[in-house]
């Protein structure tokens, strides 16, 4: 073996065993990996995870803030450590060596959601603040990730309050615009603090949301690495060695999380934790989202334009994995290139104008999110008729490429037989609220028309696959698997 081949296969060894609370080693090894200086700087001073996080919030307050007005930003969820309630702590703490103000976001409304609305009101809140601190789980972080930014980054530090979501660790943020989801860049927090004593008391479904968030990570890279094949998109091998190794292992101890074992909860922190650094690294949600997440996207569009309550993102990320992984083996086992003709696969813009405008129409009939959605999926259609030698390539090299995107996702039982050991919800109609059958069948079937990103789904589009027989098959085959409808 050369000098450099035994160089990557250190930093890869590296990387497996990452931790995102020594940033410096984290950067470090990333930047062996990245020859070509491709990836993204990591802009965060500080990561804590342990069972006295909370101890660092002075002093990390200290070390960021650009006068003596601290902004507390939350929403109006009761949240708990030990018993005590979380916000009131960290209030006394602030409020000991710093002027305090206080800001309670969405109080008017019966569900807060991360849109423009909402972005404006904490930026309103913030105005004239030395630094913010944010307790809450992933709506409240991803508003003052953004509106922070818009006033200038202000120093932010964030307190979790729930092992729910990757999103605390990077620099996007999902947001609600023209009743479609939308992930805009913003920004990451100077300091992100994770109490595991926080996580112990935070109700079972919302770390259960996060376990079924990480799920993500055996079909979302895969998708990632299949654009990068077909020419749609980048990729980068050294983020996927920093999340799989550990990723497995919280796959293995689902159970321990029911449970809520102490090791299990740090686990879960420190592996999304990664997931969001990934792909804040990769400039991309692509590391930690793929067709799983456009289902779920899906679903809370239709949850909006219907006026129905939304269920946790990671837990509808979670039972969508089960089908997307069945739709991964149905490509594995019966791709057959000699019987696709390209000539097929790369429709004109005219004939997925109006399929995409009547997909969205069922749940807006007015046209709005149909011509949101347009606006973004139209790039793609273009893009890919520019595509056809990488695809020709990929027919024929797929015995290879079989062998490589296997090595990125774990069958549907494996998904579906964790979801079950940590009490997730493993079905749709598990979810609380519970997903119709027909409104997750809708998701699914229409996931691809949604945005500009390039994903299994498209690839079994263009290739005629992705049609009503086929996704019920799919649905079938997550049942067989213990997940699905």
């Amino acid at each position: 073996m050369s000098a450099g081949r035994d160089d990557r296969a250190t930093t890869a060894r590296d990387l497996s065993r990452a931790d995102p609370t020594d940033l410096d080693a984290l950067r470090e090894a990333l930047a062996a990996s990245d020859t070509e200086g491709r990836l993204n700087p990591i802009e965060m001073s500080r990561v804590e995870i342990g069972p006295e996080a909370l101890d660092v919030l002075t002093k990390a307050v200290s070390e960021l803030t650009r006068g003596h007005e601290v902004v507390l930003v939350a929403d109006a969820t009761p949240t708990f450590r030990n018993g005590e309630d979380l916000k009131e702590r960290i209030a006394c703490i602030l409020g000991e060596s710093f002027e305090l103000e206080r800001a309670v976001i969405g109080a008017d409304r019966d569900e807060l959601h991360a849109d423009e609305e909402a972005v404006a009101e904490v930026e309103e809140a913030i105005d004239g603040a030395g630094c913010v601190v944010s307790v809450g789980s992933g709506t409240i972080t991803d508003l003052c990730k953004m509106a922070t930014k818009n006033r200038g980054s202000l120093p932010f530090v964030a307190v979790q309050s729930a092992g729910s979501v990757n999103g605390f660790s990077d620099d996007f943020t999902v947001l609600l615009k023209g009743g479609a989801k939308r992930t805009v860049p913003s920004r990451y927090p100077d300091a992100l603090l994770i109490d595991l004593g926080v996580l112990a008391g935070a109700p079972h479904e919302m770390n259960a949301a996060g376990f079924g968030d990480l799920l993500a990570t055996f079909t979302a890279p895969a998708d990632w690495y299949l654009a990068y094949l077909m020419g749609m998109g980048d990729y980068h091998q050294a983020l996927i060695e920093m999340l799989l190794d550990q990723a497995h292992e919280l796959l293995d101890e689902a159970a321990a999380l029911e449970r809520r074992e102490p090791e299990a909860l740090y686990k879960l922190a420190r592996v999304l934790t990664l997931s969001g650094l990934a792909c804040g690294v990769a400039g991309s949600t692509s590391p930690g989202s793929g067709t799983e997440h456009l289902v779920s996207h899906l679903l809370d569009m239709s949850a909006v334009q219907l006026d129905r309550p939304f269920a946790f993102h990671g837990a509808q990320v979670g039972v969508a994995t089960v089908p997307v992984a069945a739709a991964w083996e149905a490509l594995f086992s019966g791709l057959d290139p000699a019987k696709i003709d390209p000539d097929g696969c790369f429709p004109e813009p005219n004939e997925m104008e109006p399929v995409v405008r009547e997909a969205f129409a069922k749940i807006d009939p007015s046209g709005g999110v149909g011509e949101e959605c347009w606006s973004d999926y139209s790039k793609k259609t273009e893009r890919w008729r520019g595509c056809r030698p990488q695809f020709e390539s990929f027919l024929e090299n797929w015995p290879r490429y079989r062998d490589e995107l296997k090595e990125l996702v774990v069958s549907p039982e494996r998904l579906g037989n964790a979801l079950k050991e940590s009490r997730a919800p493993a079905r749709f109609s598990e979810l609380d609220p519970p997903i119709r059958e027909e409104t997750a069948f809708w998701a699914l079937r229409n996931c691809h028309l949604m945005r500009n990103r390039f994903t299994l789904a498209d690839l079994l589009f263009f290739c005629g696959w992705w049609d009503d027989a086929f996704v019920e098959r799919l649905f079938e085959r997550a049942r067989s698997a213990g997940g699905g409808l």
